[in-house]
C-alpha cells in the first residue's frame, strides 16, 4: 500500500432516532474543512429532517432503507450504493438510544447507556483536533486498519460468547481462516480503510438481515458482522486502535472497581447467590 498525504472519506450515518440529528450534527461539525461525502440512511421518509440535513451538508445522499439489521443492515445497503474504490476511508456512525438504562459490562468495566454514545462518537469526532489526529494516524501508519474508542475495543471471549460459532462460520465464507481471537469495536462505530470492506460487501445484502423490531436481541447476524469487521481487519494484517481519552469514564471505572472490592453480589451459573465483602464470602444461598 502506497503512502498518501490525503485520504478520501465517506461518512455513513444511520439515523434511526430522528430526534438525535442535532446532537450528531454537533459531532459532524468537528470534521471541519476536511472534504467528505455524507450518506444518511433513514427507515422512513421525513422531508423536514432531510431539509435540515441538506442545509448542513448540501451534497448529502439520503437513502430510505428497510428497518433490518439495526445499524449494520443499512451499512451493508450503503456499501452497495457506492464504489469503495472511490474512497480511502469509511466513517461508520449511527444513533444509539442514550436514555438512562441498564449497565453493560465490557472489558471488565461497567458502561452505562449514556456513556455508550459519548464514547463511540467522542473517539471519532470528539473534537476537530482528535478527528484530524485520527486521519493523520491512517496517513502515517500503513498498518492501521480501524479506529474506534479504545475503551470499546474488546478481545474478551465473554464479549462474543453468543455469536462465536457464527463468526467462525462467517470468516471462511469471506475467504479467511476462523480467528483464534475475536477483536472488535463494540457498538460498531469506527473509521476503517475501505479496502477491508470489499469482501463483506460481496457476500452480504440487506435482505440477509431479519426485520428489526423494538427489542434489541443479541446473537443476530448484525451482532456477528459487528465482530467480523474487526476480525477481517486483523486477518488482513492491520491494527485496531483508539486514541481517545475520557477521564470521567476512567474515574467511573475506578470507582466501580472500588465498590466491587468493598462489596460484590454475584449469582453463579449454578444459581448460587454469593455476597463478598473485601473479597471474603459473607453470605451464600441457593436460588430456587
Amino acid at each position: 500500500m502506497l503512502k498518501k498525504n490525503y485520504l478520501s472519506l465517506a461518512v455513513h450515518l444511520h439515523l434511526y432516532y430522528f430526534e438525535m440529528w442535532e446532537n450528531v450534527r454537533g459531532y459532524l461539525k468537528n470534521i471541519g474543512d476536511y472534504p467528505y461525502r455524507l450518506y444518511v440512511t433513514i427507515t422512513r421518509d421525513n422531508p423536514e429532517l432531510i431539509r435540515k440535513i441538506k442545509e448542513f451538508h448540501p451534497d448529502t445522499v439520503i437513502l430510505v432503507v428497510e428497518n433490518r439489521g439495526y445499524d449494520i443492515g443499512p451499512f451493508i445497503y450503503f456499501l452497495h450504493k457506492i464504489d469503495l474504490r472511490n474512497y480511502d476511508l469509511i466513517l461508520k456512525i449511527h444513533t444509539k438510544n442514550n436514555q438512562p438504562g441498564t449497565m453493560t459490562i465490557l472489558n471488565k468495566r461497567y458502561i452505562s447507556r449514556e456513556y455508550w454514545f459519548e464514547l463511540l462518537f467522542g473517539a471519532l469526532l470528539g473534537s476537530e483536533k482528535l478527528f484530524a489526529k485520527n486521519i493523520r494516524a491512517f496517513v502515517d501508519n500503513l498498518n492501521l486498519g480501524m479506529i474506534g474508542s479504545k475503551y470499546l475495543i474488546s478481545s474478551d471471549p465473554a464479549s462474543s460468547l453468543k455469536v462465536r460459532a457464527e463468526v467462525m462460520k462467517a470468516m471462511p465464507r469471506l475467504g479467511y481462516k476462523p480467528p483464534q481471537r475475536i477483536t472488535f469495536v463494540a457498538g460498531s462505530m469506527f473509521i476503517i480503510r475501505s479496502v477491508l470492506l470489499q469482501k463483506i460487501k460481496n457476500n452480504y445484502v440487506l435482505s440477509d438481515f431479519p426485520p428489526t423490531d423494538g427489542a434489541v436481541k443479541d446473537g443476530t447476524l448484525a451482532h456477528v458482522l459487528e465482530r467480523v469487521f474487526g476480525c477481517v481487519t486483523v486477518a488482513e494484517g492491520f491494527k485496531i486502535k483508539g486514541f481517545d481519552r475520557n477521564r470521567p469514564f476512567e474515574f467511573q471505572g475506578t470507582l466501580q472497581y472500588v465498590r466491587n472490592f468493598i462489596c460484590r453480589r454475584k449469582i453463579t451459573r449454578s444459581n448460587n447467590l454469593i455476597i463478598k465483602v473485601f473479597k471474603v464470602p459473607v453470605y451464600h444461598r441457593k436460588i430456587i
